[in-house]
């Protein structure tokens, strides 16, 4: 994940502008605003490579936004969400959420059971052939996600007989 300096210095690239003038789009109508920790937590999402919890946002926010709380961090993830600008996903384990932004790169994962480590796929398993199936059946697919649980090399190691310690 960037550092502090790296967001505020990426804060000033056009990408992240349009990004915050887009979603200031879908607050300003119903009279949210792009605060500072708004801007700054979008930013830090589409800086990162995998999903984000809410207290991974918080540790990362700028020294200007220091006073922002856990619970407003989570306010406006939910604002976010309820905008279609953030997706949240729930794992198996479901102790925690984590967020990434709806307009990035179209991502799956594979998550470790025993470290958690995210590992992002290169290309979506999904194919059109799958969608185009549904749609014959009368199911319009309009999003998807898909998360393979198991275990990284190096957890691996600790599970000689390869199956899952569930």
């Amino acid at each position: 994940m960037a550092s502090r300096t790296e967001y505020c210095g990426r804060h000033a690239f056009a990408g992240c502008h349009e990004m915050t003038r887009h979603a200031a789009l879908h607050l300003e109508p119903s009279h949210f605003r792009m605060t500072r920790a708004r801007s700054f937590i979008m930013i830090a999402l589409r800086s990162s490579d995998i999903p984000l919890s809410a207290e991974d946002l918080l540790r990362n926010l700028p020294g200007e936004c220091h006073k922002t709380a856990l619970s407003t961090v989570y306010r406006t993830l939910d604002t976010l969400a309820a905008r279609g600008l953030v997706r949240r996903l729930t794992l198996v384990d479901g102790d925690c959420a984590l967020f990434e932004l709806v307009a990035g790169p179209h991502r799956h994962y594979a998550v470790c059971l025993g470290c958690h480590a995210f590992i992002p796929l290169d290309d979506c398993p999904v194919d059109k052939s799958v969608c185009a199936t549904l749609s014959e059946r009368g199911f319009d697919v309009t999003d998807h996600t898909l998360v393979l649980y198991g275990y990284c090399r190096a957890c691996g190691k600790d599970n000689p007989s390869g199956r899952s310690r569930r």
